[in-house]
């Protein structure tokens, strides 16, 4: 039996990964947001979007080569955009002016509306809503986790031109190696000689080289026997890149083996029908920042981290049947049969 064998049909724990990958993040953000200083796990929630761009990878190659283009694009943006706008507006319609009423702070109705209207695109160009969240340690930012929804959608639509080459798509397996392996190489470069600074371009190589070390194990599922060896030996070679320091640089690969070996053998299937991890990912940071408004801070980061997920874990839900299921819904509006 294979990966491909095990991840061809639904009944797998890829959703149940994703949820505790959002939890990770959850736990990460804690100290900055909550003021408890250095963090005992700095790093994992980088790890935890690292992982969420590996699932990515391996799912969208899939949509990509069961979808002709346009119907797999307007597929993805239903997928991402409609939650997270119903996110932007009622954190600025709602959240944000409740919030400022309750402790005392002045509420900009121009700025709440810039909010909405300057991160739509999902390029967050405005972090914070004017005069609010004037007294927390991580003052002025409402939802700081959305910056990589940019990244994800892009990652959307080079998937989907790449594949569109018919040379490409033939040989998936090939293309993504070289891809894998160019994107690799400049990373290194773009820190040493090449001198980049821009941070589009660096968060970019960083996350796609984990999104398309995603798309090569997808092409190579069916290659990879469940031999249990292989386990160890990805991550001994991981933890020594963690070792040396290299881990984001040329780890990308053993650790995306490792994120789908668990999706494929892990016997949970927490999320199979109800996929709330988008939800807790998008939602869970203002939670946080209400959780410290609250004067909860004193449950310190471990507990206000428990309290955070348990109080957007509704939330979530509410998003899944309220918003992201129902405009999955809208999938067939364009046809799968459309050939572009």
């Amino acid at each position: 039996m294979t990966i491909g064998d095990r991840l061809s049909s639904r009944d797998n724990a890829l959703n149940f990964v994703r949820l505790a990958l959002a939890a990770t993040v959850i736990v990460s953000h804690a100290w900055p947001v909550g003021g408890f200083g250095d963090s005992p796990v700095v790093g994992l929630g980088g790890w935890a979007v690292d992982g969420f761009f590996v699932l990515s990878g391996y799912l969208i190659a899939g949509s990509r080569m069961r979808n002709a283009f346009l119907p797999y694009l307007w597929r993805r943006a239903l997928r991402i955009l409609p939650a997270f706008w119903v996110c932007l507006i009622v954190t600025a319609a709602v959240i944000a002016p409740v919030t400022a009423a309750v402790i005392g702070e002045t509420y900009r109705l121009e700025s709440g509306v810039g909010y909405v209207v300057r991160n739509a695109a999902l390029s967050i160009n405005q972090w914070g809503i004017d005069d609010t969240l004037l007294d927390v340690p991580l003052a002025g930012v409402w939802n700081s986790p959305l910056w990589t929804l940019f990244f994800e959608f892009g990652a959307y639509v080079f998937a989907g031109v790449i594949l569109s080459v018919p040379l490409l798509r033939r040989h998936g397996a090939l293309s993504s190696a070289v891809l894998f392996v160019l994107i690799v190489v400049f990373q290194p470069l773009a820190y040493g000689p090449l001198e980049v600074t821009t941070g589009i371009y660096l968060s970019g190589a960083r996350l796609g080289a984990f999104f398309v070390a995603g798309m090569f194990l997808y092409f190579v599922r069916d290659r990879i026997a469940l031999r249990t060896w292989l386990v160890p030996a990805a991550l001994a070679v991981f933890l020594v890149l963690v070792f040396i320091g290299q881990a984001e640089l040329f780890g990308q690969l053993p650790f995306a083996f490792l994120i789908i070996w668990i999706g494929a053998i892990l016997p949970v299937r927490i999320g199979v029908r109800n996929d709330i991890s988008y939800g807790v990912y998008i939602w869970a940071f203002p939670v946080q920042q209400l959780i410290i408004v609250a004067g909860l801070s004193w449950l310190g980061p471990w507990g206000t981290a428990l309290l955070a997920f348990v109080l957007t874990v509704p939330i979530a839900w509410a998003s899944w049947r309220l918003v992201e299921k129902p405009a999955m819904r809208l999938g067939p509006l364009v046809s799968s049969r459309v050939t572009v």
